[in-house]
């Protein structure tokens, strides 16, 4: 009988290569500052949590903070999260979700510059350049390990 039963039953975990722990890493940041946002946004809608006039959204579909909220609190905080634990239990669509958590990002936060136009924000700048490195991050990560998985070619035959 082994000295730890739980060892024995259990498989122990590869490492996260660093790409990995840096998605972790972005994605939890993103989706922790989202929740925050779009909770906020919910929970009053007029935007005074947050010092947003709901004059901002005179030129959008909404007439208040809620459903913009909801979005943000759903597709940019719960999604990067759920993609950050993917990572962390190794699972094959990691990467993917990476890619697809950017990308969000950039669609938010573009649809954001439209609807509000005219009001600049450095914020947009930051979020954008950070959609853009998740992505990236994920498509060098979903290609670096789709290297690994391709199987050496057999050296042994070498007729022509």
């Amino acid at each position: 009988m082994p000295l730890n039963k739980r060892s024995a039953q259990q498989p122990t975990l590869r490492p996260l290569v660093g790409i990995a722990r840096l998605a972790v890493v972005l994605e939890v940041f993103l989706g922790l500052g989202a929740l925050f946002g779009g909770g906020a946004l919910t929970l009053a809608p007029d935007g005074h949590l947050l010092g947003m006039p709901t004059t901002l959204l005179a030129g959008s579909p909404f007439s208040s903070f809620l459903v913009p909220g909801i979005i943000l609190f759903m597709f940019v905080g719960i999604a990067p999260l759920i993609a950050a634990a993917m990572t962390l239990r190794r699972q094959t669509f990691a990467p993917l979700a990476a890619v697809a958590v950017g990308l969000t990002l950039v669609g938010w936060v573009s649809v954001e510059m439209v609807v509000l136009a005219g009001i600049g924000s450095l914020a947009w700048a930051l979020y954008l350049v950070l959609g853009a490195c998740i992505s990236l991050i994920g498509v060098a990560w979903l290609r670096s390990s789709r290297e690994v998985a391709k199987p050496a070619p057999d050296l042994r035959d070498r007729s022509l």
